[in-house]
Parts: structure tokens; sequence; C-alpha cells
């Protein structure tokens, strides 16, 4: 049996299976808007990457240690930030990015 639902739709609320009805269900990453923010991807992104890790020879912009391994958006592209190679500094993906990323949704969601 079947349990069926209200759609969540603001005065919809057809029977469904799940949150939405057929005509309301969203496409995956329909609502997304980082190919907008984006410049760049494939090759090029990872060509650029490298350039920025050399650049700052590899240090951290978060704790200041050597052997960072990624490249972050020092203003993120929530908060504003432009998808520039003046935005970008290396990172260590372990721990820098994550609590960087984690602060970064405290502030999004106060």
């Amino acid at each position: 049996m079947t349990i069926l639902r209200a759609c969540v739709e603001v005065g919809c609320g057809k029977p469904s299976e799940q949150d939405r009805c057929p005509d309301h269900r969203r496409e995956p990453w329909a609502t997304s808007t980082r190919r907008q923010r984006t410049t760049l991807s494939g090759w090029a992104e990872q060509r650029r990457a490298q350039r920025i890790l050399e650049q700052y020879l590899y240090t951290c912009h978060v704790c200041g240690k050597t052997e960072a391994d990624q490249v972050d958006h020092v203003t993120s592209l929530g908060e504003g930030g432009a998808d520039e190679e003046w935005n970008l500094a290396p990172i260590h993906a372990e721990p820098c990015h994550r609590e960087k990323t984690a602060a970064e949704a405290r502030r999004a969601r106060s």
C-alpha cells in the first residue's frame, strides 16, 4: 500500500507519492546557478588550479603551512565572490577546507 502526501507547492495539495506532484517535480540541479558563476571547466580549470598552487608555493591561505593540495575561493561563490584568479588561493583539504566550508555554512544559516 502506497501512502500519498499532499504536494508541498503553495496552493497545490495534489496527492503524490513524493513531496511534489508530477506537475511541480523539479529536475535535479534545475535551480543551480553554479554554471553562471563559473567561467571554466575541465582541463582549463585544472590548469588554472595548478598555476595558482605554484604561484603561492603550495602555501595554505588558512593555516599558512605548505603542501596545500586544493584551490579554494577566498570569498565563496555563495557569498558573492568571483570565479577569477584573484579570488583563488591554495588550501589543505583536511582540516582547513572542511572548517572554512563549515564556517561559511554557519554564516549562511544565520
